[in-house]
């Protein structure tokens, strides 16, 4: 917003220079960023907020100005009448503008109101050169005097007006409705747009003549050639106007007052300030009366401050006289009562709802600098990390040791594959969480898994040419139970494409099951975890039958799972590699892992070598038999590793040949060949009674 200082002192004058004056609006909300010095003049370059529409305009600024200053700056007369007629239009009746013009509203929940006045007449050309510099200041094209006066009393007053050749409106009508099916318009842009149902729009008895509140079709603008016009003032339900603005990728002006909420009293108050303007700069007065079409007016609305809370919530005492001073000058006409005082509140500010939004106004208008500045009292504790945030940082010492990179997404998602509803990591069957007004459909779905997170960012490197890729991610995700909502903190991983870059030496080998498995079993021993893989098979539809387990600790308690995504889902992102990935609760994790470091002395006696091999059937998890050999092998087996596997000939049909190498040691003696015989035995027999293993000797 750019606010001309010869513009605004026609409506406030005061002696402030534009720093200082920028310094105060900034410290009272209205952020001054640039103080411009322009061919026009000194200009301000505000932010205003979303919730200050009513600060859109030189006069809205001009009013916050006299809040501000109060006694420094003297209001014009100019100022008065218009704030008066703001607060309290003047009546207005058709006359004899409806004998020239007329004016339905088929949809008066988009268009509350709307205004209309006629001008017979009247010569198009050139505004007025003060006109064309202060229009030039506040960053608009001068164009005409009918189109400048617009604009005009656009920025002074905050109203979006619309000039119409009114010659060129079938039967004189105006009809305000939704748009109908088919229905096309060009705009002033030149821009021809298909129209959509739910569009407002501006039409005469025939067609569609103009997007309401957002722009004027070329058809019925203003030429050379016109003489008479018909003038729009109307108020627009601010979320159509956004919706049609964002659908039609059309940004004005005008649409960005309207979104914002216009003071619907300025329907007739800028009515009589454009014809005001008009017949000073061309001579030539509208027609008597005006059109106004206003079913439903809005409710006055009344509010009730206590002193006493707006001191406590300020921290400074306020003067009564004072606060009645300052909220008068605020146009909130306030009454006393016993503990405060009772305000009636103007329809252009509607964000004032509750009485902390009246201890706002009089803190910002009275000056925060009057807070006093006292140091903080209380007790203070050490800071440290919590027990989770300390062992999230762990586990990413951990991951990035082995070769990862962390990545961070966000918490909001669209729908995909990995929301399914099922056990996951717990034993409980929960529901993805849709939100219920969603910024758009990317961003619909509270997190339900990391893995989502992590395959989409696989996918955007992918397509960029980054295939190789082995990334983990400590996030929140979010579920709907059968007691309610919960969040948790989870570990995801992924990796995908080649295990190691090209190198001159070896070639690339592509990351598989393995690989996963050795990262999450590296990860678990730094956390002192004993865990154990079990099959998922088809009780989860995000990962490949075959290639996936779940991950149980000792006590049998699931921290997690792990494997290939399904080729299904694979075929979804367009992956034309294999891709791994697992999911953990931290919560689990750090329940298992070992919170101490135990220390022994390193061995003094020698190991015992074994090798194994039998013949096994090929449905029998290596996880079994890695668990009935450690058992078995007892407390001299120190460690046991899977180091071939073999089928094909002299192997019969659904068997395998595995071959395990043993280490036996004692920590005591040195321990005999016949003894580590026995133990082998023993292991030979276990594996086939429970797993019907035949030795290979």
């Amino acid at each position: 917003m750019r606010v001309p200082i010869d513009w605004l002192k026609d409506f406030v004058q005061f002696d402030l220079s534009a720093d200082a004056l920028a310094e105060k609006l900034t410290m009272a909300g209205l952020e001054v960023e640039e103080v411009l010095e322009t061919p026009q003049g000194t200009v301000l370059s505000l932010y205003i907020t979303p919730n200050r529409g009513d600060c859109l305009s030189i006069f809205g600024i001009a009013r916050e100005v006299y809040a501000l200053l109060g006694d420094a700056c003297e209001p014009t007369p100019l100022f008065w009448r218009l704030n008066e007629w703001i607060l309290q239009p003047p009546p207005v009746e058709p006359g004899e503008t409806a004998q020239y013009a007329r004016v339905e509203v088929l949809d008066p929940d988009l268009c509350p109101r709307y205004g209309a006045r006629v001008i017979r007449g009247v010569k198009i050309a050139p505004s007025p050169a003060k006109v064309q510099n202060r229009l030039l200041a506040a960053g608009m094209r001068p164009i005409s005097n009918i189109v400048d006066a617009t604009n005009y009393v656009m920025l002074e007053l905050g109203q979006p007006l619309h000039a119409f050749d009114l010659d060129t409106l079938h039967q004189q009508s105006i009809i305000v409705r939704r748009a109908r099916p088919g229905e096309r318009i060009t705009t002033l842009d030149e821009r021809e747009h298909a129209l959509q149902p739910d569009m407002l729009m501006i039409c005469d008895a025939e067609r569609p003549v103009a997007v309401a509140g957002i722009m004027g079709g070329a058809e019925t603008e203003v030429t050379e050639n016109t003489r008479n016009i018909l003038m729009e003032s109307a108020h627009f339900n601010p979320l159509s106007i956004r919706r049609t603005s964002r659908a039609l990728d059309l940004r004005t002006e005008s649409s960005y007052r309207f979104e914002r909420f216009v003071d619907p009293n300025l329907v007739v108050v800028a009515q009589f300030r454009v014809c005001e303007l008009i017949e000073e700069w061309t001579g030539v007065a509208p027609v008597p009366g005006m059109l106004d079409v206003y079913p439903n007016p809005y409710p006055a609305r009344t509010l009730h401050v206590r002193l006493s809370r707006a001191e406590q919530m300020l921290g400074f005492p306020i003067d009564p006289h004072e606060a009645e001073q300052t909220l008068a000058r605020l146009n909130l006409k306030p009454s006393r009562t016993e503990t405060g005082f009772e305000v009636q509140v103007p329809l252009y500010r509607p964000d004032l709802q509750r009485e902390i939004d009246l201890i706002e106004e009089l803190g910002r208008i009275l000056g925060y600098e009057r807070i006093p500045e006292t140091p903080p009292a209380g007790t203070t504790t050490q800071g440290k990390d919590s027990p989770e945030g300390a062992f999230a940082e762990r586990l990413r010492t951990i991951l990035l040791s082995a070769g990862l990179q962390e990545v961070v997404s966000h918490t909001l998602e669209p729908e995909n594959p990995f929301q399914t509803a099922g056990k996951g990591l717990s034993e409980q069957l929960y529901q993805p969480i849709m939100l219920r007004n969603p910024m758009s459909e990317e961003l619909s779905f509270l997190r339900f898994s990391l893995l989502s997170s992590l395959v989409r960012t696989a996918d955007y490197n992918r397509r960029r040419g980054i295939r190789d890729l082995h990334l983990f991610e400590i996030g929140r995700v979010f579920a709907l139970g059968e007691q309610g909502y919960h969040e948790w903190l989870h570990l995801g991983i992924l990796m995908t494409g080649n295990h190691h870059s090209p190198h001159w030496a070896e070639k690339p080998k592509p990351v598989d099951f393995y690989h996963l498995k050795g990262v999450v079993e590296h990860m678990l021993h730094a956390l002192g975890i004993e865990a154990r893989f079990l099959p998922v098979g088809d009780h989860d539809p995000r990962f490949h039958p075959g290639r996936s387990a779940y991950v149980h600790d000792k006590d049998d308690q699931r921290l997690g799972v792990i494997g290939e995504i399904h080729p299904n889902i694979a075929r979804e992102y367009e992956f034309r590699q294999r891709v791994y990935v697992g999911e953990f609760s931290l919560n689990a994790l750090r329940h298992a892992a070992a919170h101490t470091v135990a220390y022994r002395p390193l061995p003094i006696f020698p190991p015992v070598l074994r090798d194994i091999a039998i013949l096994v059937p090929e449905e029998v998890p290596v996880g079994q038999l890695f668990d009935t050999i450690r058992e078995v092998g007892g407390d001299w087996l120190e460690s046991v590793q899977l180091f071939d596997r073999y089928t094909g000939s002299h192997i019969p049909e659904g068997l395998h040949s595995l071959a395990f190498s043993l280490v036996f040691r004692s920590r005591e003696r040195t321990l005999t060949d016949e003894e580590v015989n026995q133990r082998v035995e023993q292991i030979f027999q276990a594996l086939e009674t429970r797993h019907g293993a035949v030795a290979r000797r």
